[in-house]
């Protein structure tokens, strides 16, 4: 089992980092009513990208990769070294987009995170090296970790065009491919790996339909290649509406698997963290919905669906995912350090956490995600208030769950 450094202080990032993006929400709640080509909303997306999302999910893996895999992990070091330079690259990032300051501080907090992207991809590589053969759970996490590279690439060659102003056509044509390919490869294949082997396991599932989650990994990756391939060579758009097809055919046939899992399962009864997970599942539904909807205004989409298509992504389906699982996984991973021979043998890790606060937190930001993506939409300031108030209240109660399941330790 890997040593705490390696995991808790990641999700205490995270933690932190949900609770910075929904102040800033709240201070820049009217920007959401442009374009979101603007330093506030730059600076927020990165956070929620790499200070929240990334963040979780990079601590949650350095435990479930070896589990998936069936190995210990690789070293323990490099998550030590991984999570200093992420923290420091962030900052950099957050604090230069927000003041849109396009120098060496930005260019530096770009070569952090680059690094960290590598040797966490590194680490993940050599801890699966020896994992069963045609294991398609680990092929996704793995390819996963792939594009999380190139995402991170494509974006230093952005911030460097910033200065160079080198890239052969429109800034903005590069920037959705970079969005685009974090979101479906580096987001969206690693959380259907790893749900793929957290939800049947929680539910008890007596039938995994693996020969769909086979098709979800190649379709959606036929569907990013070819975003690559059109996007950054051939500085195009034309076939979009093929590889966004390709993406969504790709998700049905995953939730088609996660259906199965469900109906066979032998755990019916689910706590307020699977029916929070299953909530998120359902609200990846609206992120592809304004994608379609954009992608077919022919002439040029508008501003306010693009918003709403990545505030959904990133504040509905990550954010709604991330907080339900969070309870899922660090509970567990907090006892597995308590109950060492010797240490409260008879807890248990729903005992260390509280989960009508879960399903509080669950009741409390659905309505703030929905009213101010409204308010997106229907450029009403009123909507995008309340929501964004909302929101930030479930944060800072969301923060205080997280401290007190991970103060069990000290004690």
């Amino acid at each position: 089992m890997p040593g705490k450094k390696a995991i808790i202080p990641y999700y205490a990032a995270g933690a932190l980092s949900i609770v910075i993006i929904g102040l800033l929400t709240f201070i820049s709640r009217r920007d959401f009513s442009g374009h979101f080509f603007q330093p506030h909303l730059l600076a927020i997306t990165h956070l929620t990208v790499l200070g929240w999302g990334t963040m979780v999910i990079m601590g949650a893996s350095n435990q479930l990769i070896p589990v998936i895999a069936d190995q210990k992990l690789y070293n323990e070091r490099i998550p030590v070294a991984v999570f200093v330079l992420l923290v420091i690259g962030t900052c950099l990032l957050v604090h230069s987009f927000w003041n849109f300051e396009l120098g060496a501080v930005m260019l530096t907090g770009a070569s952090f995170v680059l690094t960290a992207f590598i040797l966490h991809a590194i680490n993940m590589f050599l801890t699966s090296k020896k994992a069963q053969k045609n294991n398609i759970i680990v092929d996704f996490v793995l390819t996963a970790h792939i594009w999380l590279i190139v995402t991170g690439a494509i974006g230093a060659t952005l911030l460097l065009n910033f200065r160079f102003g080198f890239l052969p056509a429109d800034h903005l044509h590069y920037l959705k491919v970079h969005a685009s390919v974090g979101m479906a490869g580096w987001f969206l294949l690693l959380i259907i790996g790893v749900t793929s082997r957290l939800i049947p396991m929680f539910l008890l599932s007596r039938k995994e339909v693996k020969k769909y989650l086979a098709v979800a990994y190649y379709l959606i990756n036929s569907g990013l290649v070819l975003l690559l391939i059109e996007g950054m060579v051939l500085r195009s758009t034309r076939w979009h509406l093929v590889y966004i097809a390709l993406v969504v055919v790709g998700l049905l046939f995953y939730l088609a698997y996660i259906r199965h899992c469900y109906k066979s399962a032998i755990r019916k009864k689910i706590d307020a963290g699977m029916k929070q997970t299953f909530v998120a599942l359902g609200v990846i539904a609206l992120p592809f919905l304004f994608l379609v909807i954009a992608a077919l205004c022919y002439r040029q989409a508008p501003v306010a669906m693009l918003t709403a298509y990545g505030y959904s992504f990133f504040a509905g389906f990550i954010t709604i995912l991330i907080m339900g699982q969070t309870f899922k996984t660090l509970p567990f991973i907090v006892w597995m350090h308590l109950s060492r021979p010797g240490k409260l043998a008879e807890l248990q890790p729903k005992d260390l956490y509280n989960e009508r606060l879960v399903g509080l937190q669950m009741l409390i930001y659905l309505p703030g995600f929905l009213l101010f993506l409204s308010g997106i939409l229907l450029k009403l300031q009123l909507f995008t208030c309340a929501g964004s108030v909302t929101m930030l209240s479930v944060s800072v109660l969301y923060f205080g769950h997280v401290l007190h399941v991970i103060n069990k330790l000290r004690k």
